[in-house]
């Protein structure tokens, strides 16, 4: 993170129980979570936590992420969004430093990404 340093931030996770973050994901053609048209979620998007460990749509619950809004679930040609969360009482693993989309790549589609604040509680 830009504005904390890592004195600053070990901190903040030493003394906090628990932290949340969210991501938005802007889709146009692209899949975030949910594929409307095959039923699974084979295309969602993966997270980095900070502790290199992969946070994904199924598995372990420690590991997966609540999507709170589901926009990007069909090709339309219009664009969309998916808000997903991550909470943890792990507070190492975050902030999120990295992701990846799966269902990118092809013609005319585009996505963009908000990084949302790590809220630690």
């Amino acid at each position: 993170p830009e504005d904390v340093s890592e004195v600053q931030l070990a901190f903040l996770r030493i003394l906090s129980s628990r932290a949340s973050q969210n991501i938005t994901y802007h889709c146009k053609n692209s899949i975030a979570y949910l594929d409307q048209a095959n039923g699974n979620v084979k295309k969602a998007l993966k997270l980095m936590s900070s502790v290199e460990s992969e946070i994904k749509a199924e598995g372990n619950s420690k590991f997966t992420y609540a999507v709170l809004e589901d926009g990007c679930t069909e090709h339309t040609g219009e664009w969309g969004k998916t808000v997903f969360e991550y909470r943890t009482r792990k507070t190492m693993r975050l902030p999120v430093i990295d992701i990846a989309p799966i269902d990118i790549g092809g013609p005319d589609q585009e996505f963009g990404v908000d990084i949302g604040p790590v809220c630690f509680l």
